[in-house]
């Protein structure tokens, strides 16, 4: 769907410097601030009190998904590492 958009010279003029910064297009831009708007704007259906602690999805790169994960050390484990920071100590 095609669409234009019509923004005071200043705007323009910003758009046009950010994408010869970042080196995508204009359009690329225009599209992603309005899929982060959409985004954060169905956050305003949760209470103002909880919308806070609330952050939009946002969709992880394959590079960052195929990361290695790091082993924990031997007879370590999230539960022990969880009751440490809780101040628990070793049960």
């Amino acid at each position: 769907m095609a669409v234009n958009v019509r923004m005071n010279d200043e705007l323009a003029g910003d758009l046009k410097a950010l994408a010869q910064e970042t080196g995508r297009s204009q359009q690329d831009l225009i599209r992603d601030a309005i899929a982060d708007y959409i985004r954060n704007y169905q956050l305003r259906a949760f209470p103002p009190e909880i919308r806070h602690m609330l952050k939009p999805a946002t969709h992880a790169s394959p590079e960052l998904l195929a990361r290695p994960r790091r082993k924990l050390p031997e007879g370590v484990t999230i539960e022990s590492m969880l009751a440490h920071e809780r101040g628990e100590g070793a049960r």
